[in-house]
Parts: structure tokens; C-alpha cells; sequence
């Protein structure tokens, strides 16, 4: 089984961090019209943009000094590794500097998870790796409900999950156990289901 992690909202705390940046507030403390006056940053490159970014030296070191969630991003990467035996970063680099975001991104990856990734896909269309070459589900943890819907669509498992609305690591722990299990369950069974048709085909054949 192989897990893809997002990075934005479910291992880096980033829409905390541009809430208080921006409005002094907690993301989860905010109306729906403070939320969507943070999204301008990703948008209006040369007024609230320019002068978010400048303030924390340029986009790069944005991202790769975003905090992470302390103890829970840990757990996620270890509930991860001990059920799948790894796991593999697939993030969205921001439109508004995708080359200086992706850069930020690494370094960030670098400095704060242990153990590394398998893998790290940096890409606007994350159903792209949705399933592997054989057309095996890979699984998507995800705290964008968009990517969620689109990774399913495309034949992937995708769980939907936001760090910041969990309070301990064991309800993280628990939490991605039953998830995982549950898509590892999935995976196999259709694996199962498609074994046992060729051996049908086969038997047919013969």
C-alpha cells in the first residue's frame, strides 16, 4: 500500500500561520469573509501578496519555515511507516511562486521528517499518482475536501483529515490506524477480486 501525505494543513501548520500573520487570529477562529480575505495572498501578486511574502522574506522561506503541528505531525509519520511501511509527500506548490514554494517545501521536508519520504511529487494535479502502473488505488491523506473528491474520482482511497482538529496523538494514532487498515482492506480485496477473475478467464481458456 503505498500513502501520499499532503503537507499544507495536515503535517505544516500554514493556514494558522498566514491567520495570524494577516488577522492576529486562529484559522479556526475565523468568519467565512476573514478566511477568504487570507486566500487573497494567493492571488493578488502585487498587493496584499507582495507585502505578506516580503515580510517573511520572500516565498521560499515561507514555506520553509512554516511550523508544524509539534507531536501530531510526528505521529502522523509514524502511524504511517509502522502500517504501510513508508509513505510519500504529494503537496500543490503555490501558484503564486510555484518554483520558490516547491524549493521552500524540500527544506522543510528536510528539517522536519524523520523518517524521510519514499518519494515527493510536486504537482498541481495530484491524480496524477491517484493509482500506480498496475492501476492499484494508492491512498491520499488530504485536508482539502477539492483533492479529496478528485483523487477518489480518479480511482484512488483518499482520507480526509485536518491536524488542527485533532487535540492529541493518540486520537491522530487512532484515527489513521482505522483508515489505513480499512484502505488496506479495500486495496486487497480488489486485488483479490481481480486475481480471481483472471483465474476464472484462465480456467475458461484452458
Amino acid at each position: 500500500m503505498k500513502v501520499y501525505l499532503d503537507m499544507d494543513g495536515l503535517l505544516a501548520n500554514l493556514f494558522d500561520t498566514v491567520a495570524m500573520g494577516m488577522l492576529g487570529k486562529h484559522y479556526k477562529n475565523l468568519t467565512e469573509e476573514e478566511k477568504e480575505h487570507t486566500r487573497q495572498i494567493w492571488i493578488d501578486r502585487e498587493g496584499r501578496a507582495k507585502e505578506f511574502f516580503q515580510k517573511h522574506g520572500g516565498v521560499k522561506k515561507f514555506f520553509a519555515d512554516l511550523p508544524t503541528f509539534g507531536p501530531l505531525t510526528n505521529a502522523i509519520v509514524d502511524t504511517v511507516v509502522k502500517i504501510a511501511g513508508g509513505y510519500s509527500i504529494c503537496s500543490c506548490p503555490a501558484g503564486i511562486d510555484k518554483a520558490a514554494s516547491e524549493a521552500g517545501k524540500r527544506e522543510w521536508i528536510q528539517k522536519h521528517l524523520h523518517p524521510a519520504p519514499d518519494e515527493m511529487q510536486f504537482i498541481t494535479n495530484k491524480t496524477q499518482v491517484a493509482k500506480d502502473e498496475n492501476g492499484k488505488p494508492n491512498v491520499l491523506i488530504d485536508d482539502f475536501p477539492k483533492y479529496i473528491k478528485a483523487w477518489r474520482a480518479a480511482g484512488g482511497i483518499a482520507i480526509e483529515m485536518r491536524t488542527d482538529s485533532l487535540n492529541s496523538t493518540s486520537q491522530v494514532r487512532e484515527f489513521l490506524t482505522k483508515e489505513l487498515q480499512a484502505a488496506k482492506e479495500q486495496i486487497d480485496g480488489k486485488q483479490q477480486t481481480f486475481e480471481q477473475y483472471v483465474n476464472d478467464v484462465l480456467s475458461r481458456l484452458l
